[in-house]
């Protein structure tokens, strides 16, 4: 599947787009991210990724590097 991603922010038109930035939080709360479980039934936490407009500071996408993961979800 081809992932359309956008070239100029949606917001101000700037092509001054920085990629792929690892978002974090404090140590003490713990990981932000999505998450998946490992062959041995361990939880993991996948880190989320985000595109940023460097001119208005909008975020244009948040996607994860490996996608193909066993995700937990709620029923």
């Amino acid at each position: 599947m081809e992932i359309s991603v956008p070239s100029k922010c949606l917001t101000c038109g700037s092509a001054d787009i920085v990629r792929n930035i690892t978002m974090s939080q404090a140590v003490e709360v713990g990981s932000i991210g999505l998450e998946y479980r490992t062959a041995v039934l361990i939880t993991r936490t996948e880190d989320l990724l985000a595109d940023l407009c460097k001119e208005c500071g909008t975020i244009l996408r948040l996607h994860v590097k490996n996608p193909d993961r066993k995700w937990i979800t709620k029923s």
